[in-house]
Parts: structure tokens; sequence; C-alpha cells
């Protein structure tokens, strides 16, 4: 970011300007969710919903562990931390609730992408965004919320579609 002139070296120099605070607050971020995953915590978490979950329909089952997965993005710092923590454990319960694997592993890979807007830390370039002032917090938060939603439906309603007319 500094060869692109995104922060210069005063930035940082000064201390207490957004480039350093951004930083800070990734760090901190992403050692959180990475101490949860190294703890057990997801996979205390994958046995626990499966337990709930194990009396439900498989489309229930389906969009309930999407709506979750895209929910508890709000503990990770970054999609790759909660891809990695999650996609397993998700598509492990998934499975073993008879949700067909394919159709569960390109949701899953879809929300990873598409919830990116969801929260100011959500994604490198969110922090970006936040942290160079062009957006604020609030606005992220909100505009992120809506966009989420949306593609949510979108792809909760479209993904079984398409799979299921490709297959005939």
């Amino acid at each position: 970011m500094i060869l692109t002139n995104v922060y210069t070296i005063e930035d940082f120099r000064q201390g207490t300007g957004d480039a350093l605070e951004t930083y800070v607050w990734f760090a901190i971020l992403y050692m959180m969710s990475t101490e949860l995953n190294d703890m057990g915590f997801m996979k205390t978490l994958g046995a626990q919903i499966a337990t709930y979950i194990s009396d439900y329909n498989w489309v229930t089952v389906y969009i309930f562990l999407t709506v979750l997965y895209i929910l508890i993005h709000y503990l990770f710092v970054s999609q790759t931390a909660h891809l990695l923590a999650l996609y397993a454990v998700f598509l492990q319960v998934a499975v073993n609730a008879q949700v067909p694997a394919a159709l569960m592993a390109f949701m899953l890979s879809f929300t990873t992408n598409y919830f990116a807007a969801i929260t100011p830390q959500a994604s490198s370039s969110n922090v970006l965004f936040a942290g160079s002032g062009f957006l604020t917090s609030e606005d992220i938060y909100k505009q992120g919320a809506i966009i989420t939603v949306l593609n949510a439906v979108i792809f909760l309603l479209a993904t079984p579609w398409i799979m299921w007319s490709s297959s005939l």
C-alpha cells in the first residue's frame, strides 16, 4: 500500500493516523479468529450445530447453514480465515444432514465471496475504504447488510435451480 501511495511513510510516522489504526485492528481481529480455530472452537461449533439440526429436512438445513455461515462472519476478520475455519465443518454437517454435497459446496463458496461487503473488516478492500475515510464504518455496515441479504436471497433461490436444471 505504501508503494501505491494509499498510505505514505508520513502516515506511519505520525502514528495517530488511520493507517496505523487500520493495521492494528486488522492484526487484533485476525489473531482472535485464528485463536478461535486453534482452540478447537470451530469443530465444537460444528458438532453442536449437527446435534440441533439432525431432525430437520435437508432444505431447512441448507438454508439454516447458509444463513449461519454468513452471520458467523462477524467473528472473523478475513474471508480466508473464515473459509479455512468453517468451510469444511459446515460442509460436513450439511452432507451428514443429506444436503447434496455439490449444492452446499457451491453455496459456501459463493457466500464466502459475497459476504465481503458485510463489515468494515470483512475483506481487505473494506479495510481500505474504512481506513481512508472514503466510507464510514456505519455506511459499510448498512450497505453491506443490504447487499449481503440481497445476494443471499438470490443465491439461495438460484443455486438449487441452476444445479437441478443442469442435471437434466
